[in-house]
């Protein structure tokens, strides 16, 4: 099960058919207006390793993701105090231009633009805006890095823009219950109720039980009164307990199972 990566529950999978290579590796060659894709080493879909083994079981050797992090995005860097190869905008352009899409890296480059002050960092070779416009050029159908990017459009009052990658998310996220349910939580802090409502609807209905978008439609009283969790509907429906002039101590009807673990998401 995947960590939700939004605002209140922690700003912390599907690589592309070998039949789009040729369309990649066309964006690569003409660039995205904010340097080319190409690398030396990489560019990799971050999706595509972030949840595989650290040793490849067939050539036994350690991922592209393990190495590049262990040596450029270690924990402190991430944190933005200390990084291990060179100073913190270095190494987090190294980790973006091998990874364009590593959701983590993204944020920390954001924050990192935010903490200096700067549209591009100290020692970073573009502006955080780029950084996201180079991911979606890479991999334009992830769901996690246009859901960041809405929420850093829209810290720069840009509305509008923030607005457009919000629904560009929401059409990509499919069936899949988080993804949905982060659509929704982005959705409230650009003030788009009717979305989140929307999003709420169909991760619920998906079975997600992470309660706090929930508590976030009730606080504004948008809460939809047909929506049930699992819990809950299991509780509604089951049938009231007979008179009985059995003592207290005996036994009644099971009470409601708890509610369903939520679906592995990406």
């Amino acid at each position: 099960m995947s960590a939700l990566p939004f605002p209140r529950a922690g700003w912390r999978t599907l690589a592309l058919a070998l039949a789009g290579a040729a369309a990649t590796h066309a964006a690569i060659a003409q660039g995205v207006g904010c340097g080319g894709l190409a690398n030396n080493y990489g560019p990799y879909d971050y999706r595509q390793y972030k949840d595989a083994p650290e040793i490849d079981p067939v050539t036994k050797q350690m991922s592209p993701l393990l190495m590049v992090e262990g040596a450029h995005f270690i924990d402190t860097c991430e944190a933005l105090v200390k990084c291990k190869r060179g100073s913190i905008g270095s190494d987090i352009d190294y980790t973006l231009r091998a990874f364009p899409n590593h959701h983590r890296a993204l944020v920390a480059m954001m924050l990192y633009g935010e903490r200096t002050r700067r549209d591009q960092p100290p020692d970073a070779l573009f502006t955080v805006d780029c950084y996201f416009k180079r991911a979606l050029a890479w991999k334009s159908d992830d769901v996690i890095v246009r859901l960041i990017y809405a929420g850093y459009l829209n810290g720069k009052g840009k509305a509008g823009p923030a607005k457009e990658q919000l629904e560009a998310a929401s059409k990509l996220t499919g069936d899949n219950a988080f993804s949905v349910y982060n659509v929704g939580m982005v959705a409230l802090d650009l003030n788009q109720v009717d979305m989140a409502v929307d999003a709420a609807r169909r991760a619920y209905g998906a079975g997600m039980t992470h309660p706090v978008l929930r508590q976030r439609l009730i606080a504004i009283n948008r809460w939809p009164s047909d929506i049930q969790l699992p819990g809950e509907a299991a509780a509604a429906s089951a049938p009231s307990s007979p008179p009985s002039s059995a003592p207290a101590s005996a036994s009644g009807p099971a009470s409601a199972p708890d509610a369903a673990t939520p679906p592995a998401g990406r």
